[in-house]
């Protein structure tokens, strides 16, 4: 089967005219599926009209209500790092052809120190997420600044074009540019230092920095090609983020030979996260990148000849890679780590990137155009496949256009991707029970099979639980056990339950945890049972709560447990060390998840080290 995926380039829908006289059903589409998994679900579409109407299908997959931003520390570039003063390090052609020395990047580099603390910010967010994205869009607000003789003043077609570039660079990364808005500023002190004017246009014109990459074009001192700031640069929102180029380094611009469109490549990398390949040379950590060759930090890094600077260390001098400084005709790659890196930077950093609408490889149809016959009704097959995506919550939003009538038809669609892909549990529900002031150790083996590293996390909110090995990493064929420790301590008779969710970098799972604390024993010292005894169960049949009493004559383990007709176990009433006495118990007709049961017959069995009962119990409903 084909399948069509839609990836925005401009979309704008200001209202939604619902039309009584095309008609969806259902109205809304839910699925629920395990991990990699995939169901079709069939949509029918009436068209009332006398006349057949074609209808475009677009999908846009919705952000997950209720964000909570990974807190992480940031840190503000040092003022006087806001001034540019660099060395003048290359030469460019002007508007006349003339030759002028210019400076390839103004962007600071980030000191050694911090960059420990931001990759020590990626470990433990990457740790804790759930990102439920497999494209970025980045939306971008594009503002010419232009002087009042017309320099600077360049068309639309011109940014269509640098879009375009950054996408061909950046779509391998599963990152993708929309041009969503140009606006025009004249303003001649802006345009000829945008350096120093930088805080005043940015607060003026940006456009929700969270959501946005806001990109400034215009004239700057000293032959600057462009800048940008990293995203652990001031909160998330804050109006100084983005990116400044020289106007004629745009496709088509003048600034030969950076007049490709890859100098807004190198400033986008910076604004995702990532820092020039030379970064401390030869050092072992230089840019943080595992798969970019070191190179040293001298004339080497504008030379597109094949050089080997720190021959100490494997590869070639990356004099390809866009975040070095050879010319555009050179530079033409990203490599895999620094994809990564990429992403990690923006679920750390700039994770309202992730709210941006995209369209979804995780729902589908095999057509972007449906025509429905005039008094007709089609079928159209939706496919939610969960083969690509992690376990959790998805929406999309499925619109069918027609352009003729100006109406648009909205289908909202859901799916939930149960379980977590090669990771198999020992147990997925857990249910104890003990008496005041006891504890209990329960074991969950966990094995995977998958092929990328699996990095696991516990989390909880039940006093009555610790978990110990509760956080790790996996790797193919590798098995763990985590320990669940239950506890009674100072807690009252009752049933107690919730949900431990394990969370992984490949989704996440709840562990349904039940513990049941037992009346007190009730022991007469002058009177010990002389024998083992199980009364009958009363009432019998019975709904919704059975009882029954043992007498155990000396102490002893027990073992009480509820089994169906097939002889699963189908609850635990009791595993505990006992002194000798007489003890009540009850089953409230729930399994071990803490489901009622379905009616029909049931045994008790219940273990001594020495003796061995099964009697039959009627449940009614």
């Amino acid at each position: 089967m084909k399948r069509l995926f839609f990836i925005v380039v401009v979309m704008s829908i200001s209202s939604l005219l619902i039309a009584s006289s095309i008609t969806i059903s259902p109205d809304t589409l839910s699925t629920t599926i395990a991990s990699g998994g995939s169901s079709t679900h069939a949509v029918t579409i009436t068209n009332h009209n006398s006349f057949p109407v074609n209808l475009e299908i677009s999908i846009l997959e919705q952000p997950a209500a209720g964000r909570m931003p990974f807190d992480v520390t940031r840190f503000a570039p040092e003022p006087e790092s806001l001034f540019r003063n660099f060395t003048p390090d290359i030469q460019y052609q002007d508007e006349n052809g003339n030759w002028i020395d210019g400076i390839r990047c103004g962007t600071t580099p980030t000191p050694t120190n911090m960059l420990s603390l931001v990759q020590n910010a990626i470990d433990n967010n990457r740790s804790q997420r759930r990102s439920s994205r497999n494209l970025v869009n980045v939306q971008v607000a594009w503002h010419v600044i232009h002087a009042s003789n017309g320099a600077g003043n360049f068309s639309n077609d011109m940014i269509v074009d640098q879009i375009e570039v950054l996408n061909d660079a950046y779509a391998p990364y599963d990152i993708f540019f929309t041009l969503v808005s140009v606006d025009y500023t004249m303003n001649d002190n802006w345009f000829a230092d945008m350096n120093q004017y930088e805080s005043a246009y940015k607060q003026q014109l940006n456009i929700d920095p969270v959501h946005h990459l806001n990109i400034y074009s215009g004239n700057m001192p000293g032959g600057l090609l462009g800048w940008s700031y990293m995203p652990y640069s001031w909160p998330e929102n804050h109006y100084m983020h983005g990116v400044c180029l020289l106007y004629s380094t745009l496709p088509g611009g003048t600034s030969y030979p950076y007049n490709a469109g890859d100098i807004a490549t190198h400033e986008v990398g910076h604004y995702l996260g990532l820092e020039h390949t030379f970064l401390n040379g030869c050092s072992t950590n230089n840019d943080y990148v595992g798969d970019t060759p070191q190179e040293n930090d001298g004339n080497n890094i504008y030379n597109c000849n094949n050089t080997d600077t720190c021959p100490n260390d494997p590869g070639m001098d990356p004099v390809h890679n866009f975040m070095t400084y050879t010319d555009d005709a050179c530079v033409d790659e990203f490599t895999t780590g620094q994809g990564d890196r990429m992403e990690d930077m923006i679920a750390t950093y700039r994770p309202g990137l992730l709210e941006n609408p995209i369209a979804p490889e995780w729902i589908y149809t095999t057509t972007n155009v449906i025509q429905v016959p005039a008094n007709s009704t089609v079928d159209l097959d939706i496919t939610f496949d969960g083969t690509a995506v992690v376990g959790g919550d998805y929406a999309a939003h499925i619109y069918f256009e027609e352009s003729t009538m100006d109406t648009t038809l909205l289908l909202p669609s859901y799916m939930h991707i149960s379980g977590i892909t090669n990771l198999e549990l020992s147990f997925e529900s857990l249910t104890d029970t003990l008496y005041s002031n006891e504890f209990s150790n329960n074991f969950l083996e966990m094995t995977y099979s998958g092929v990328d590293i699996l990095t696991y996390e516990f989390n909880y909110d039940l006093d009555w639980v610790n978990i110990f090995g509760g956080d790790g990493t996996m790797e193919n064929g590798e098995t763990q056990f985590i320990t669940f420790n239950f506890n009674s301590l100072f807690m009252i008779p009752g049933v107690y339950e919730g949900d431990v969710i394990l969370n992984t970098n490949m989704g996440s799972f709840p562990i349904h945890s039940q513990l049941v604390i037992l009346e007190p024993l009730n022991i007469d010292n002058e009177s010990l049972p002389l024998k083992f005894t199980v009364s009958n169960n009363f009432p019998n049949p019975f709904n919704p709560v059975t009882t029954f009493s043992i007498d155990l004559p000396a102490q002893s383990s027990l073992n009480a447990a509820v089994y169906d007709l097939y002889g699963r176990k189908i609850a635990t009433l009791l595993h505990s060390e006992l002194n000798a006495g007489s003890y009540n118990l009850s089953w409230q007709g729930r399994n071990d998840a803490g489901v009622m049961v379905s009616a029909g017959m049931y045994f008790l069995k219940v273990d001594t080290e020495y003796n061995h009962h099964v009697q039959k119990m009627i449940f009614m409903k």
